[in-house]
């Protein structure tokens, strides 16, 4: 009988350990409405807010999804209106070999045609993680104990040697995210109007200053709450011979946020403010030289940072985020399971076998 409990008590810890494996498969999926993105990580915000016409650029991440080497996953884009139709649907397939990078991105990009509503949109993206990681486990276990005999392998095994082996959508690995983004009416359209730039020399000579012409102003976030940081990111080009000058956000008229910038001549560059606001309303970003205005809106509701109310302006934020302690890691959900397995597996055994 003793047996019995014993080979039940394995079993029991064995399911407990199987399914262990197979969760957390896929990361966490991170997606960010951009202006321009140049590699993984690196990417530059954008605003949330868009007219008929524009391009919505979003920068997607799915973060360990590398099983020893093999790389295989789905995106799928779906884009709701202000009255929960879908109006656009996209796809996309990412599979390589890889053994440096275990996250991958990729850049989703959606023109805003004319018939659209204006409002609020939300774009669902779901990420599906396609590598079986027990048979791909398993072709690599028999790949390496038989490197005598790897023609065997080619010949008589079903898979095919260096192939991904994927599963199934509804057997993969999924994670879902929503950005919300608008388009905006004709009245907004027309204060949100970019700046025509008028291109300067072409040879450095031919002036005798630094020229710097502001190319694109770009919010991160249309809508927050009082105290919720909002990124601005300024994009400046010298057209003139190299040198220095400064670079200044003002928010409703009142100077927030400035940073020095030294560029060559032709050198563009991208800076980052941080802003937060705890009085509710709306927010002109402007920049001085230039008649790019862009929009924010600081909703009712309940401070983001109540305690820290005085910490507001965005060199004060910049220096918090510099001197952040440092967060320790959850325990992984894996090694929880595996801990509660064990536990389970003795306290059954030694009441057994004290009974």
């Amino acid at each position: 009988m003793k047996k019995v409990w014993v080979r039940s008590v394995i079993a029991f810890s064995l399911l407990l350990l199987l399914y262990a494996s197979t969760i957390g498969a896929a990361g966490a999926v991170n997606a960010v409405v951009v202006s321009d993105v140049k590699g993984l990580r690196d990417y530059v915000p954008g605003s949330h807010s868009f007219t008929h016409g524009d391009t919505l650029k979003v920068y997607v991440e799915m973060q360990d999804v590398n099983h020893y080497g093999f790389v295989s996953v789905d995106f799928f884009f779906i884009i709701e209106d202000p009255k929960g139709h879908v109006v656009a649907t996209d796809s996309t397939h990412v599979e390589h070999r890889n053994y440096r990078d275990s996250d991958i991105y990729v850049e989703y990009a959606k023109e805003i045609p004319d018939w659209w509503l204006d409002g609020k949109y939300k774009l669902g993206i779901y990420a599906y993680d396609r590598v079986d990681d027990i048979k791909t486990r398993e072709a690599v276990r028999k790949i390496e104990s038989n490197r005598s005999s790897v023609e065997e392998l080619i010949e008589h095994e079903e898979f095919e040697l260096g192939d991904v082996v994927t599963k199934s959508l509804a057997d993969s690995s999924k994670e879902k995210r929503d950005i919300v983004f608008f388009v905006l009416p004709e009245a907004i359209e027309e204060i949100e109007r970019v700046g025509v730039v008028i291109p300067g020399p072409s040879k450095p000579e031919e002036v005798a200053r630094p020229i710097f012409t502001v190319t694109s102003v770009g919010i991160d976030k249309f809508k927050v709450k009082p105290g919720e940081p909002v990124s601005i990111s300024v994009t400046v080009k010298n057209m003139g011979i190299e040198g220095t000058e400064k670079v200044t956000v003002v928010l409703n008229g009142e100077e927030e946020a400035e940073e020095s910038v030294t560029l060559a001549h032709m050198e563009s560059k991208t800076l980052i403010f941080h802003v937060k606001k705890d009085v509710p309303g709306t927010y002109k970003v402007t920049i001085p030289g230039s008649d790019i205005v862009r929009l924010f809106f600081v909703e009712e509701g309940k401070s983001q940072g109540a305690t820290n109310s005085t910490l507001s302006t965005s060199k004060v934020s910049a220096a918090v985020e510099a001197s952040s302690p440092v967060v320790i890691p959850p325990i992984p959900p894996v090694a929880i399971i595996i801990s509660i397995a064990v536990a389970i597996a003795i306290i059954l055994l030694r009441f057994r076998f004290l009974g």
